[in-house]
Parts: structure tokens; C-alpha cells; sequence
């Protein structure tokens, strides 16, 4: 069985039926926030956040453009991702963890010896420790995939680019376990000895995203889904692969549904403009208009903390909360990092109406006060979660933070993101 379910992921077909689909019912995973169980105040946290949330932007527009350049002085010392998974690999089983990403394409992992890597409290794959490694030839077509950047045919290497990082190794096939309850499948992985970048506390990444090489595609997912606690939250978010991936409130009529925009391997949707309060702010809708060659549009990302929207869209945004507030603005970039911050003379902060992304197929992603605003009582600070993008960049990215509490769906299988408000500590 396990011959028959290699070949079929040789066979780079999506279209051919996966083992892993008949048990993928009962698959529910649990997430770790990269800064779960740290030492970091509140605020401290949120600009951890906004760091990443800028790495991660610098990451997405590397992989819109194809851009194998990069600067590889990465400055960040935190994890470049927000969410860690724990899974196994190998004959006998080695438990590590990965970071969740929903827009890349390769699931990899760091091997021995490996160049780099930040060994500090995490496992390291040995692959002359498993029994069932198994090298892919030179001859493989996957090395001429194209987000693989080719360095040396001969040796059946690659490059990968994160932006300002990066990850160097060779392509093979691997047993995984997910979890504890799941089967162990044979997957093709990226098996890096170089690794430049930071990726702290990680053992690899599992990808996501619609690539070939992805674990949606390896595994021929039809769907899957997650529910992110709460940003102060120490409880465990929420990983759902296969069937056990559906809307919880399908029968009440609060799920929203809008569909995945075609001919891309990155989740974008259409939205048409933002409200406050029931009032629609003048932005125009050609502001949030997808165009793939110019790597405009809008994406939905696991990976990035704040929403990030084009300049103006922000501005606009901006001019509204400050009327609504009604507080003096506090320059609190180098404390928090946040580009609209008021000042607090008193507690708690005044409360604000919900803000709501309108999608298309009449799609309304709405959110609370604490989904779009952060508050510390200790700094007095009330700021906005979003941040504008730089040099007229009209990429629109709808980070974690606004996706607290909701119930995220993708629907691969219908080319749909489906979405309903949930409390994600009692999932």
C-alpha cells in the first residue's frame, strides 16, 4: 500500500484518488502560537507581531514575483511564522515541529548534517537513521517545478526563497504522521542541509498552500480549515484536515462563502470595500483589484499577524477611527511598531462598532472591536491591527489577527474560502 500511494505522488496528478483521503474525517490538530508560554508583555507581543507581519510581507511578494534574489541578512530574531504544528517523520518515528504556512509550496524539513540551522531545543532529522528515506533521482521532473530554483542539476538541488531567507537541499520521499490518530503517509519533501533565514523553534515547514508539492495537493485535500484563538489567549488553536473541515453553523445561514479567484496558487479573493459601523467608507473597489502580474489583489494568510492594505484604503480607515475615538494620536512606533496609535487618559477605551471586509457573492467577514484594535492598560495604548503598504504597493494581505475567533474554511475542492464567527478556545 505504502508502493502504491508513492506512486501515485510521483505521478504529480491531483486528479488521482489519495489513501489519506479515507481518514482524514477525524483529523483535528492543534496549533501553538510561536509566543505561547514566553515571557513577553502584551505589548512586547504585539511587536513581535508587527515584525513578522513585515517579514512575512517581504516573503508573500517574493513568491508573487518569482523572485529568486534576495538579500539573506535577516535581522529578525523571532520566527518568520506565527503558528507551530507537531507532527513525526521517519522509520522509527522522530517528533518535531513545523511552522504552518498557507503560502508557500513545498512541505520541508531541516536535515542533518544541515548548515545554519538554529539546533537550539528542536529535533533534527537524520536521514541515515530512517528506514524508509528514499532519495528522488536527478531524473525527477520535480526538480524542474518552478518555484524550485535549480543550483545544481548534477546533485539534484534546490533553492527556495522566503523573501530575505532561505533554504538549500534535495527532494525525497518520507514517512509522516500528523498526529497522534492520523495514518502514516508517505510524502516527497524538501530535505535541506543550508538554511539561511530565521525559522526559530522549527524543524520544518508544512505547506499549505495549492502547489504540487504542498500537503493540500500530496494528500488531495478537498478542504481543510482552522480557528485561531484569541491574540491573549493561552489555549491552542485549531487544525482540521479532510471532512472534519466544515462550517459548524451550515444550518443556521451564518456561514459566508466567497470564492477562491482562478489561475493562481495563492488564496486570493475579491473584496469590494470595508465598512465601520454600518457606514461603507469611501474606498474604491479597483483599490483592492487582482492583477497577477502586477501581484496586486487580495490574499487570505495563516502566516501574517496584521492585516496589511494599499496606502490609501488605510488612510481612509484611519481618518474614520480617528473621528469615531475621538483621543489624541501617541507616535508609539518604536514601542509597539503599530502605524495608528491613540493615547489612553483613562480605562477601559471607548468601544468601537464592528468593521466588516465585503467579499464578493455578498460574503461579510465581520469583526469585533478586538479583532481590528489592540489595548494595553499598562502602556495606555489603543492602537489599530493594519498597517498601510509602502512605495504605492496595492497588495492587500488579511492577517491572523483579524481572523481571531472565526472558523476559516478553504474549500479547495469548490475553489470557495468559507468563514463563520466562532469562540475558538471551546471549538
Amino acid at each position: 500500500m505504502a508502493h502504491l500511494f508513492l506512486f501515485t505522488l510521483l505521478a504529480l496528478s491531483s486528479s488521482l484518488p489519495s489513501i489519506f483521503a479515507a481518514h482524514t474525517a477525524s483529523l483535528h490538530l492543534r496549533l501553538t502560537h510561536v509566543d505561547s508560554g514566553q515571557p513577553f508583555s502584551s505589548t512586547g507581543r504585539i511587536h513581535r507581531l508587527v515584525q513578522r507581519s513585515h517579514h512575512r510581507r517581504k516573503v508573500l511578494e517574493s513568491r508573487l514575483a518569482n523572485n529568486s534574489s534576495a538579500s539573506f541578512n535577516v535581522l529578525l530574531k523571532a520566527s518568520m511564522f506565527d503558528y507551530f504544528i507537531e507532527y513525526s517523520i521517519g522509520t522509527p518515528k522522530l517528533p518535531v515541529t513545523g511552522v504552518l504556512d498557507t503560502g508557500s509550496e513545498v512541505v520541508w524539513a531541516k536535515c542533518q548534517p544541515c548548515e545554519q540551522c538554529d539546533h537550539k531545543g528542536i529535533s533534527i532529522y537524520d536521514p541515515s537513521k530512517s528506514s524508509t528515506f528514499s532519495k528522488l533521482p536527478c531524473s525527477s521532473p520535480l526538480y524542474d517545478y518552478q518555484p524550485l530554483k535549480s543550483v545544481s542539476v548534477p546533485k539534484c538541488e534546490y533553492v527556495y526563497v522566503y523573501g530575505s531567507a532561505m533554504i538549500n537541499g534535495f527532494l525525497a520521499t518520507e514517512m509522516f504522521s500528523l498526529g497522534a490518530e492520523s495514518p502514516t503517509v508517505n510524502l516527497t519533501f524538501g530535505c535541506n542541509r543550508l538554511v539561511k533565514g530565521t525559522f526559530s523553534g522549527a524543524s520544518g515547514v508544512v505547506d499549505l498552500g495549492q502547489g504540487k508539492l504542498s500537503l493540500v495537493s500530496q494528500l488531495n485535500l478537498g478542504r481543510f480549515s482552522y480557528c485561531l484563538t484569541p491574540f491573549k489567549s493561552s489555549s491552542k488553536s485549531h487544525l482540521l484536515l479532510g471532512d472534519l473541515a466544515s462550517a459548524k453553523k451550515a444550518s443556521s445561514g451564518e456561514v459566508q462563502s466567497t470564492p477562491f479567484l482562478n489561475a493562481t496558487d495563492q488564496y486570493y479573493v475579491a473584496m469590494r470595500g470595508i465598512s465601520i459601523g454600518g457606514n461603507l467608507l469611501p474606498i474604491p473597489a479597483s483599490v483592492f483589484e487582482y492583477n497577477k502580474e502586477e501581484s496586486t489583489g487580495v490574499l487570505v494568510d495563516s502566516g501574517t499577524g496584521q492585516t496589511q492594505l494599499p496606502q490609501s484604503a488605510f488612510d481612509v480607515i484611519k481618518k474614520e477611527l480617528q473621528s469615531l475615538v475621538g483621543l489624541r494620536v501617541k507616535d508609539m512606533s518604536k514601542t509597539v511598531g503599530l502605524d495608528l496609535c491613540f493615547g489612553l487618559s483613562s480605562w477601559p477605551p471607548p468601544p468601537l462598532p464592528d468593521m466588516v471586509f465585503h467579499f464578493d457573492n455578498g460574503a461579510d467577514m465581520r469583526m469585533p472591536q478586538m479583532n481590528y484594535m489592540f489595548a494595553d492598560k499598562r502602556t495606555r495604548a489603543y492602537c489599530l491591527v493594519m498597517r498601510p503598504g509602502q512605495n504605492g504597493d496595492k497588495l492587500t494581505i488579511i492577517g491572523n489577527y483579524q481572523q481571531q475567533n472565526m472558523h476559516i474554511i478553504y474549500d479547495v475542492a469548490s475553489r470557495m474560502l468559507r468563514f463563520e464567527s466562532t469562540p475558538c478556545e471551546s471549538f
